[in-house]
């Protein structure tokens, strides 16, 4: 603002200056002239006076006289005053106020005597009041020497009036060209200061345009860069997602003509933006984009959609070329020497590719198909080109697992999930008031309830489970708080592998401990046997850090990978659930029952209890019961109940075996 502002202030700031001074000289030079035309009428008058007395010697005319030559006599003395060295302002006050200047404007008429006496028209005028003050010198020197009027003889009456007719002659010219000059100095510098007002005018004008434009071609700049921005990445300086979907749009709407859409994204990315930092990625990021730039042809347009994912869309182009290009485009990946501070980087891409024309896809369909076969090109092992076809079976399951996003977010976001909890009872006595339960997650849709079969593996996929999983421990302490303040009983949560390597779940669980006021000893987290042994370090640090709080561990579905045996006693566990496929064949399978045996001694040899998973009959529980397994769960037991409901007394002495339900399921 004060670089903008400034000129105009300073231009206001001048104006009012130049505006004030104008009204102060031309103020003066008014006072001035006033006061020349009282100096030219006192010394008219002191002549007419004068010549009055001498001819009838009455002395009023003498006192007149007196009175009119008193008018230029002060100015007089106000004149030598300010001529002196130094001035003498207050003897010029004094005789300017004896010339019949106004008190006010005295300040005026001095400021401009001192200040413009230089001047041209200023000088004449004061040169011709000195010259005239001469004659009038004398004609105070002739009225002195008339004493006695009545006696004078004709002869000398007569030499009194030529004198005074001879000055009367010598005077007026200088009070002509004193009055003149004046008068003339006026107009000039009332006409000099009207130019330079009117010149300030014109540089405030020209200043104002000029100030103007250059806001305006600021303002231009601004807005192209705002829309650049708008449209392009800030890093690579390609179009963005914005500028890719516009550019999507106009190619469809441009009839049958073959299309191609093709997504790329960078394999591996993350680990080298972790293992080398942001900088690393940047530098690698803009690596990419300027070669593939220079790989494409101009109708081209290459966007970067977020992150290490690249959006490129071919107008007009025949499916064979669109092919080549991508199979190109991977190749100039592939090959890219990246290096950093003196590491190399190995990078490659997944391409996924949309061919347009043969098939008419709307804007939705085609971003989804590019994403899925992008996807498609990962999940076959990444560096390489997928082209997208409506029958590829593994295309329409990612495509259906896909639609899981929105629906889990929105679920998310409505609060529709619920919580089920099934008992965990002893395997001598399953009876009675039970206290250990699972909480499973179920959602809620369209008024039915969908098991996590059908939406856990696509939560999993997409990096959802850790928003899941917060919300099942933030909605289970709730419960739990309402049913069981004092934490008698357990309360298993399960949690998934991505959880554990989410940083700040930690700080989550203690917050939610804190704010619901739930003893942690009421928690039992349960993770799965493959998720903890994947992320071995960073549970061993999660589970120890909830330990220390009070809370407990279950390992889940125990058995399925048998080298975990040897992780099993590093890992603090309390519990082991022997994997329920192991379960179902005790009856039929002997190496089934092997197996459980030799899991739950094992358990017990480190310590721990063992949980056997989906007890579907009275049979089941007898069998596990031989062997010394510690705690059973399934339908044989308890059926899962809605965890809202108060249902920490539960009598089960004569359990109704009944099928296997839909809802049933890992979670």
């Amino acid at each position: 603002m004060v670089a903008v502002a400034w000129p105009f202030v300073a231009i206001i700031v001048a104006q009012t200056l130049l505006a004030s001074f104008s009204l102060q000289v031309v103020s003066s030079l008014r006072a001035y002239v006033t006061g020349e035309s009282l100096w030219s009428k006192g010394q008219r008058e002191a002549i007419y006076y004068l010549d009055r007395y001498i001819n009838s010697a009455d002395p009023a005319f003498l006192q007149r006289y007196r009175q009119a030559i008193a008018v230029p006599l002060g100015d007089r003395e106000a004149r030598l005053a300010l001529e002196a060295e130094p001035p003498d302002r207050s003897r010029a006050v004094e005789g300017f106020l004896k010339g019949g200047l106004h008190p006010d404007d005295i300040p005026g008429v001095i400021m401009l005597f001192e200040n413009f006496r230089w001047f041209p028209h200023m000088a004449d005028s004061i040169e011709a009041w000195r010259n005239a003050e001469v004659y009038l010198h004398e004609l105070e020197k002739l009225a002195g020497s008339i004493g006695d009027p009545a006696g004078l003889t004709p002869s000398r009456r007569a030499h009194l009036l030529a004198t005074l007719d001879r000055l009367d002659v010598q005077i007026s010219p200088l009070a002509r060209e004193f009055s003149d000059s004046l008068g003339e100095g006026s107009r000039v510098v009332q006409g000099l200061l009207l130019g330079a007002n009117l010149l300030l005018a014109a540089v405030f004008i020209a200043l104002t345009i000029w100030r103007l434009n250059s806001f305006l071609k600021h303002r231009r700049s601004i807005e192209g860069k705002l829309s650049w921005s708008a449209n392009h990445d800030a890093l690579t300086g390609l179009p963005n997602r914005r500028l890719f979907e516009r550019s999507l749009r106009e190619t469809l709407r441009s009839g049958d003509t073959q299309h191609a859409v093709i997504f790329l994204d960078l394999d591996q990315f993350k680990t080298i933006n972790d293992t080398g930092g942001h900088a690393v990625g940047d530098h690698l990021l803009n690596g990419v984009a300027g070669e593939l730039t220079a790989a494409l042809p101009p109708t081209a347009l290459l966007a970067r959609l977020g992150g290490d994912e690249f959006g490129l869309v071919l107008p007009d182009c025949p499916h064979e070329e669109a092919q080549a290009t991508a199979h190109r485009l991977r190749k100039i990946v592939e090959t890219f020497d990246f290096s950093w501070e003196g590491l190399r980087y190995a990078v490659t891409a997944s391409i996924g590719v949309v061919l347009l024309g043969d098939r008419i896809f709307s804007f939705t369909e085609t971003l989804r198909a590019a994403d899925v076969a992008c996807y498609i090109a990962k999940e076959k092992g990444r560096n390489r080109v997928h082209v997208y076809t409506s029958e590829d079976a593994q295309q329409s399951h990612f495509a259906n697992s896909l639609s899981w996003v929105q629906r889990l977010h929105r679920a998310l976001e409505q609060d529709r999930f619920c919580l089920f909890a099934q008992a965990i009872a002893p395997a001598a006595a399953p009876s009675g008031r039970f206290s250990h339960f699972e909480i499973l997650v179920r959602l809620k849709e369209d008024g039915a309830l969908i098991a996590p079969g059908e939406f856990i593996p696509a939560a999993e996929r997409f990096g959802l489970m850790p928003l899941i999983d917060r919300w099942v421990v933030r909605k289970a302490l709730e419960i739990i708080r309402r049913r069981d303040p004092h934490g008698r009983d357990t309360y298993a949560i399960n949690l998934s592998g991505l959880t554990l390597t989410d940083e700040s779940f930690l700080d989550y669980v203690r917050r939610e401990l804190t704010r619901s006021g739930v003893p942690p000893s009421a928690l039992c987290f349960e993770l799965t046997e493959t998720s903890a042994i994947a992320n071995f370090d960073e549970a061993i640090v999660f589970m120890d850090t909830l330990r220390e709080l009070g809370c407990r561990f279950a390992l889940d579905d125990f058995g399925v990978g048998m080298s975990s045996l040897s992780y099993l006693k590093r890992l603090p566990v309390d519990f082991v659930k022997i994997d329920g496929s192991f379960v179902r064949g005790i009856l039929d399978d002997k190496s089934d029952m092997l197996t459980i045996d030799m899991i739950n001694k094992i358990a017990h040899l480190t310590g721990k209890k063992t949980i056997a998973e989906f007890v579907e009959t009275y049979e089941h529980l007898l069998a596990l019961r031989s062997i010394a397994v510690d705690f059973v769960q399934g339908f044989a037991i308890d059926h899962p109940m809605p965890f809202d409901i108060d249902v920490a007394v539960q009598e089960n002495a004569n359990a109704e075996i009944l099928p296997e339900s839909a809802l049933v399921g890992s979670r």
